[in-house]
């Protein structure tokens, strides 16, 4: 009789899941980098806590809908997937079923997507007419952003707080950045503050998501067409250069939006002045138009 499904190595797992379901956005470990591969070994343990040598197993992932503010779906929606490994399986019978080695270890891969997000790695295994399930659940993004904002010079504009319900939730879950970005941009915003002093607070939009990765582009039931381009793509982020946590969308002198909650845009290509001052990279801090475009990394440093 099968007792229980456990990862070598003291890998611990967490409740089994039947089904997919919906899951409010935590901090969650292992947190896997999108459009990585990530190597794993497993045992069955039998009731005398043994390891069973040969023993079958079947496994698939998913994904738990409305994390990192993905609220809403479509049939397009990607997760990772998980593929047999013969690094220590015996066979690989197909990418989701396996038989372990004369150890009893099997060995599998799962191989992320550009998509930030919690998921979840089912595995069921079976021998002697007996069977066991078990999930470990796990995330897709970066584990070192923090939220940005101080309300002494910021106003939080986007999302349904100062626009219309797209489906992307609020200013909560929009404005992540890492660390050093964080300082650099308030540092920024210090100098053109002094600087102008007939204001107050500029507004900051987005920046990047909790967990980082795309700013999936659709919303459930289609994309308005324009903005988007045609044919539209879904969970093709229009954001590419946010999702890592290194740039920041400052609002321009015009904007409606900004003005109308408190804040006030500023002259764009100064601003920008100011962000290189402290460390933005000139090439890659534009003018979107309505809204000054601040990067503080390097574009290829991650993948997009």
């Amino acid at each position: 009789m099968l007792q229980r499904i456990l990862p070598i190595m003291l890998r611990s797992l967490g409740a089994f899941f039947a089904s997919v379901a919906t899951l409010a956005a935590q901090s969650y470990s292992p947190m896997y980098n999108p459009q990585s591969t990530n190597a794993q070994s497993w045992v069955c343990i039998d009731q005398y806590g043994q390891r069973i040598p040969y023993a079958y197993f079947y496994f698939y992932t998913g994904t738990y809908l409305n994390t990192n503010a993905h609220f809403h779906d479509d049939p397009s929606h990607p997760w990772s997937s998980a593929t047999c490994t013969t690094t220590s399986s015996y066979q690989c019978l197909s990418a989701t079923d396996v038989y372990a080695g004369p150890d009893g270890v099997f060995s599998l891969q799962i191989n992320t997507t550009l998509i930030g997000q919690a998921e979840v790695l089912v595995i069921t295994c079976s021998s002697g007419g007996g069977s066991v399930s078990g999930a470990l659940n796990y995330a897709v993004g970066y584990n070192d952003l923090v939220y940005n904002d101080d309300p002494n010079v910021y106003v939080k504009i986007g999302g349904t707080d100062t626009g219309a319900n797209t489906g992307h939730g609020s200013t909560a879950y929009n404005r992540y950045m890492q660390n050093t970005p964080s300082w650099q941009i308030w540092y920024a915003t210090l100098d053109y503050l002094a600087a102008h002093p007939e204001i107050s607070k500029v507004c900051l939009n987005d920046q990047a998501l909790q967990y980082g990765g795309k700013f999936d582009s659709c919303a459930l039931g289609g994309c308005p067409n324009p903005p988007y381009p045609n044919p539209v793509r879904p969970w093709i982020s229009p954001h590419e250069s946010h999702d890592r946590g290194t740039a920041a969308d400052v609002a321009g002198i015009g904007s409606g939006q900004c003005a109308n909650y408190g804040g006030s845009g500023v002259n764009v290509a100064e601003f920008i002045d100011r962000c290189v001052d402290h460390g933005a990279v000139r090439a890659n801090s534009i003018s979107e138009g309505n809204h000054a475009h601040c990067q503080f990394g390097d574009i290829n440093a991650w993948p997009h």
